[in-house]
């Protein structure tokens, strides 16, 4: 299920090893946005969980999501997946706590967090995905395998956009995948039809 994920090579050689011995207690996928993170965390989530499509779906019960409300994560939103943690698996052996923009937990969040991290329950799985790692606690950072993603080779932003928009023609492709530095959200943004003008004028 990771091979609609551009690249990433050892991101995946160090998942497909989790999958082959056993998974860790906590994961770290770190590195910029819009490199595939998120849709790599599904994929890890759904191969641990017997590849159901539920779970990109995000439907399947064994899964939890955690994401920012606005610009943070904050502890309420900690505490309720704290609470969930302690819940034995509904239908799995185990289950996976998705917590994405982990970098945007304040300070209480993380440090509830923390306590999960240092003695979890040997069901649980906890995925932290973080654009960048600064603002984790070295404390968190510990507890946890880390997983690098990398940039995306202009190549490949060049396949996602052909495969986009069709369309356009190569030269706009090759404008699109320059001005998108290595990331997919960046390219997306400049295919949004709302943003046509904008990317005419980066283009230029």
């Amino acid at each position: 299920s990771f091979d609609s994920i551009p690249e990433q090579e050892e991101a995946k050689r160090l998942l497909r090893a989790a999958l082959a011995e056993g998974p860790a207690h906590a994961y770290l996928f770190h590195g910029p946005a819009g490199v595939g993170k998120r849709g790599t965390a599904l994929a890890f989530a759904a191969e641990l969980l017997g590849n159901d499509p539920r779970v990109e779906r995000r439907s399947h019960p064994d899964v939890y999501v955690l994401e920012p409300l606005g610009e943070q994560i904050r502890i309420d939103a900690v505490r309720e997946l704290r609470r969930d943690l302690h819940m034995r698996p509904f239908e799995a052996q185990r289950r996976v706590y998705l917590v994405f923009a982990a970098h945007a937990m304040n300070d209480e969040a993380a440090d509830a967090l923390l306590k999960d991290l240092e003695e979890p329950p040997e069901y649980a799985v906890i995925v932290l995905v973080a654009d960048e790692v600064g603002s984790l606690a070295e404390t968190i950072r510990s507890r946890c395998q880390a997983v690098p993603f990398r940039r995306l080779s202009e190549r490949a932003v060049r396949e996602h956009v052909r495969s986009r928009a069709p369309e356009l023609a190569e030269d706009e492709v090759t404008s699109i995948a320059r001005v998108a530095g290595g990331r997919l959200d960046r390219a997306e943004r400049l295919l949004d039809a709302a943003a046509s003008r904008r990317r005419e004028a980066l283009l230029e």
